[in-house]
């Protein structure tokens, strides 16, 4: 028998969600059983019951309070991109060319695209990221040609989702096989919409105006979306003995550019994303019962103070 009990300690220890569930066991019992006796022996059982219970639920309610700004700890569903619309002359699509999208501010952009050529117009360095870095300021400098449709060059964050959004989107509607058969335009990433964003090169001054004024001022989420434009590949030969060259984009094939929105989550996604739902939830879960135990404490003080009062 001493045997098989050593072999059940043994197995719980090896277990990770025994191991953790026997943790968190022990700290409850050891750091909120300890407050409530340490309280307990000088107010007595019941108010030292009270005192620790509204003392643990406060503390929850801040943390989750806290969890709710910077969205961290338990939090719920993250951002992603939806799919809106998948545009080009591919036969297995539906939509024939850009400009022939079902959303009008995507149609404004295929115009765009017609008029003003980004590539010929600012780029005039060999070097990819200058190249980048010129179409970025040539954007911002003409923002008014490209009907507030904002370029993103490969560094930007938002454009490495959504290109890893739209590679899944490709695959799912059968636009093409794999990722190897296509390549993502260098010059072909724009996103419009969304919170205003900070200026470039900012000073400690304008990042707390910038706060200030997303969070008081445009506190609404407004729709946010993204385009990104990808073209079939040139079907170049591996040669024995040699690396696979780099992938190049075949200007005879047809430009397919996948649409997407941006998709915040939770019950009112333009107010409120759902990675804070679930912290905002559990903070007003705590705090009802912060404010229960709080408003026990005040009655039994009031009692007190009737039976006091009665007595002199």
């Amino acid at each position: 028998m001493f045997v098989s009990l050593l072999g059940f300690i043994d197995g719980i220890a090896f277990d990770p969600f025994f191991r953790g569930l026997l943790s968190v066991l022990v700290g409850v019992v050891v750091l909120i059983g300890g407050t409530y006796l340490l309280v307990a022996t000088n107010s007595g059982s019941r108010l030292g019951g009270l005192i620790s219970g509204a003392g643990f639920f406060g503390w929850m309610a801040m943390m989750g309070v806290f969890w709710a700004i910077y969205g961290i700890g338990w939090v719920g569903e993250a951002e992603s991109w939806a799919l809106v619309e998948i545009n080009g002359d591919n036969p297995s699509v539906e939509n024939d060319g850009l400009p022939f999208a079902e959303n009008e501010d995507v149609i404004g952009l295929g115009f765009v695209l017609e008029e003003v050529d980004i590539e010929a117009e600012a780029v005039t360095s060999d070097d990819p990221d200058m190249a980048q870095n010129e179409a970025v300021a040539f954007n911002k400098a003409n923002s008014d040609r490209f009907d507030g449709w904002r370029y993103l060059a490969s560094s930007n964050p938002r454009r490495g989702e959504a290109v890893a959004s739209a590679d899944v989107f490709l695959a799912e509607e059968h636009v093409f096989d794999s990722t190897a058969e296509y390549v993502v335009l260098t010059f072909g990433a724009y996103n419009t919409g969304g919170k205003p964003l900070l200026k470039d090169d900012p000073n400690p001054f304008d990042r707390v105006i910038h706060k200030l004024d997303t969070t008081f001022v445009h506190f609404w989420h407004p729709q946010e979306l993204i385009v990104i434009q990808v073209q079939g590949s040139l079907d170049q030969p591996v040669l024995p003995g040699q690396a696979p060259p780099v992938a190049a984009a075949d200007p005879d094939k047809s430009i397919v550019s996948v649409v997407m929105e941006r998709d915040r989550g939770g019950p009112l996604p333009a107010l409120f994303g759902g990675t804070r739902v679930v912290p905002a939830l559990f903070a007003i879960f705590n705090g009802i019962l912060f404010f229960i135990f709080c408003w026990l404490m005040h009655v039994r003080d009031k009692r007190e103070l009737e039976i006091r009062a009665a007595v002199a």
